[in-house]
């Protein structure tokens, strides 16, 4: 079996759907628990895993699927698995033998060699745990299960949790199938950071619509049961666009636009009714009424009625409902946009049945209302982009990260952004000594002297100090600061700080800095930066990425990494001559970095050759979606 290791999301997916046509077909709760164990298996690349079931009377642990053993029947606080169950964690374990709760025994029993191992309770609808899956020995190259495979056994236990419960309470199929697309649909919403309720009302908008055109009871309860799916291509796209703040430029809108192919296409080769209606729903419910939809712009009733119908229901929910970002639109300016919208994005009859029954619409909205909650505009971990560029030019600014009101990374661009707030700098920490990267060092002692109450810290490697105080700020080129001393103080204002790499630097409570070495014409590092145990990699300069995947494919804490990327391709010798990047030779080399959930921004375009070089990044991502940024952006990671 391919490791799921090697395998894409989009191929993930595949699998994954291949397992739940399987449990759609299958007729018994034995068979049912063997598929979803199955299912654990391959999306981990495990040797075994097991589905465990807590008694009805809460006291022990059971399981009829353990790949290789017989059925077993435990306490429920026994080992690992029952430790999981009690407490509700998700547990990661490299070695169990290194485990005091790992039963030996079973071991001993069966001559079987556990090594690693990984556990996730599953729970119902009202967060009761009903169970766990259980995975063990890793199959992959290292042998041990990482925040991936979690990600995957999570995904794959929300199915298990939702088709047990209602296998155990209908042990009916078509019961089982509805309740697991359903949880499909939810969870793509879930991705997207939707609210929790929006699938619960598209259902119910749509079998109101589907009646009121005509279509008849059975029918209109199978476009109840699909419609929850009209999102799931979102699962396919990266956490970096589906929930990007703010609008999308052209290459992030054409990445999104993906999820409606990307939906029908996982489930188009299936034969059950109800997921037939949901490939059509997903394909088709962006479409609009006068050809300009997506994603092959068919028009009027080319468009199945199933996808003009959750097209409009979706537009509806998403205007008229709260999100955690936005309060809901006004009645009166839904109903305008839909008047004004009538035969252009909806089907015109399907507009006047909505007016027609506008009641029924409303007592759905309300009876399944989500609350408006203030939420942050930017999180807890992200960082702010004050110059994204390779070189000054008007509207452009050079590198240069703001990590907090004390803390920078490369001082390119600090000037204009931060104005008297770039008085409160405490510590710059240098990449390396080229002119982009520390040209406002000057500027901001200069323009701001008589606001400083603390000195500078210039943070750099050896070389980088050396050639700040012999060809920068040594009263030749600029004054020397470090032989200045603070207005009413005896401290100077400038002292150089030499780093250490590998060293972690704590610059708060909860934040933490890292220098690792990276591949430029001079000395020159990149940084790991560390919020509340969530890492983001900046590269700065560089050329040879391979010690920078490395580092990345054994830190899980490392969430993105931002990445050079100077020049076009065509001038990849004057590229390699200065020790940086093209998009041909960046995703070249990206192609040995093992994991798929790291986001990737890129950063350090020159301004002249901006365009090309965003659509050659388009040309050569692959599956990857990265993010090029610019100045003012908000990282977050």
């Amino acid at each position: 079996m391919q490791h799921t290791g090697t395998l894409n999301a989009n191929e993930i997916l595949e699998l994954i759907f291949t397992y739940l046509t399987e449990v759609s077909s299958a007729r018994d709760y034995d068979d049912i628990l063997i598929i979803l164990a199955d299912m654990g298996r391959a999306l981990t690349s495990a040797d075994r895993c097991s589905v465990w079931i807590v008694s009805d009377d809460k006291e022990h642990i059971w399981t009829k699927v353990a790949h290789g053993i017989d059925a077993i029947e435990l306490p429920i606080n026994s080992g690992i698995v029952g430790s999981a169950i009690v407490s509700g964690e998700k547990i990661i374990i490299e070695d169990v033998y290194k485990d005091e709760r790992f039963n030996q025994n079973i071991d001993k029993q069966t001559g079987y060699v556990t090594k690693s191992m990984m556990v996730i309770p599953m729970f119902d609808n009202e967060d009761h745990i009903i169970g766990a899956f259980q995975v063990i020995n890793h199959q992959g190259e290292k042998g041990v299960f990482d925040a991936r495979d979690m990600q995957r056994l999570m995904l794959a236990s929300t199915y298990a949790a939702e088709t047990l419960v209602s296998a155990a309470l209908t042990q009916e199929i078509e019961d089982t199938q509805r309740e697991v697309v359903f949880t499909m649909g939810a969870i793509a919403e879930s991705r997207s950071k939707e609210t929790g309720n929006h699938v619960k009302r598209v259902a119910e908008y749509s079998k109101i619509m589907a009646l009121a055109y005509g279509i008849d009871e059975k029918e209109a309860e199978l476009l109840k049961q699909a419609s929850p799916m009209h999102d799931i291509g979102k699962v396919a796209i990266p956490d970096a666009v589906l929930n990007k703040p703010g609008r999308f430029n052209e290459q992030e809108r054409a990445i999104m636009n993906r999820h409606a192919e990307l939906g029908y296409n996982m489930i188009k080769n299936s034969e059950r009714p109800l997921l037939k209606a949901a490939a059509i729903v997903a394909y088709e419910h962006h479409e609009k009424w006068d050809g300009t939809g997506y994603p092959r712009k068919i028009a009027g009733e080319d468009i199945h009625i199933y996808g003009r119908i959750t097209a409009l229901v979706d537009v509806f929910d998403a205007l008229g409902s709260d999100r955690v970002y936005k309060k809901a639109w006004d009645d009166e300016k839904i109903f305008n946009l839909f008047k004004q919208e009538r035969g252009k994005h909806f089907d015109p009859k399907l507009v006047d049945l909505f007016f027609e029954n506008i009641e029924k619409f409303l007592e759905v909205r309300e009876k399944f209302k989500d609350p408006y909650v203030e939420s942050k505009k930017i999180s807890a971990e992200s960082i702010k982009i004050l110059g994204a560029y390779g070189t000054k030019a008007k509207g452009f600014g050079t590198s240069a990260f703001y990590l907090n009101e004390k803390n920078v990374i490369d001082a390119g661009n600090l000037l204009n952004p931060l104005e008297e707030n770039s008085a409160k700098i405490e510590n710059i920490w240098l990449t390396h000594s080229h002119l982009d990267h520390i040209c406002d060092i000057a500027y901001i002692l200069d323009n701001y002297f008589s606001l400083r109450t603390k000195p500078l810290n210039i943070i750099g490697l050896p070389h980088t100090i050396e050639a700040l105080k012999t060809h920068f700020l040594n009263d030749a080129i600029w004054p020397d600061f470090s032989s200045i001393a603070l207005p009413d103080s005896k401290e100077m204002s400038v002292k150089y700080v030499t780093l250490e790499l590998g060293k972690s630097y704590a610059i708060s409570d909860n934040e933490f800095i890292e220098a690792f070495q990276t591949d430029h014409t001079v000395d020159s590092c990149g940084y790991i930066y560390t919020k509340n145990k969530t890492s983001i990699l900046i590269t700065a300069d560089t050329y040879d990425l391979k010690h920078i995947l490395e580092i990345v494919d054994q830190r899980a804490e490392i969430s993105s990494m931002v990445i050079e990327c100077s020049f076009p391709s065509a001038m990849e010798s004057l590229a390699k001559e200065s020790k940086h990047l093209t998009p041909k030779i960046l995703f070249e080399q990206l192609q040995r970095l093992h994991r798929e959930d790291v986001r990737l921004y890129i950063n350090h375009i020159k301004p002249l050759f901006f365009q090309k070089v965003t659509k050659e990044i388009d040309k050569y991502r692959g599956t990857l979606a990265p993010i090029i940024l610019k100045d003012g952006d908000i990282l977050e990671f």
